[in-house]
């Protein structure tokens, strides 16, 4: 699953993430937040899709865009 995560998280340096136990439907549950901010997001990762680039990337701006990060 590290190996798996990895390409998510390298794309959010200076952001937290932690990641909660996979869904019998193969969603993995991440809640990201800025070191020096209260302000945090929870969204459902796909498991199945998370060895694709273009969506670990896709999900990371929208990270960036919700905690409103330029």
């Amino acid at each position: 699953m590290l190996a798996l995560t990895h390409q998510f998280v390298a794309q959010l340096p200076n952001i937290d993430c932690l990641f909660g136990p996979l869904t019998p439907d193969g969603g993995l549950p991440v809640q990201v937040c800025r070191p020096a901010s209260e302000r945090r997001l929870t969204l459902m990762l796909d498991t199945a899709r998370l060895r694709d680039r273009a969506y670990c990337a896709t999900q990371a701006q929208q990270v960036r865009t919700s905690l409103g990060i330029r």
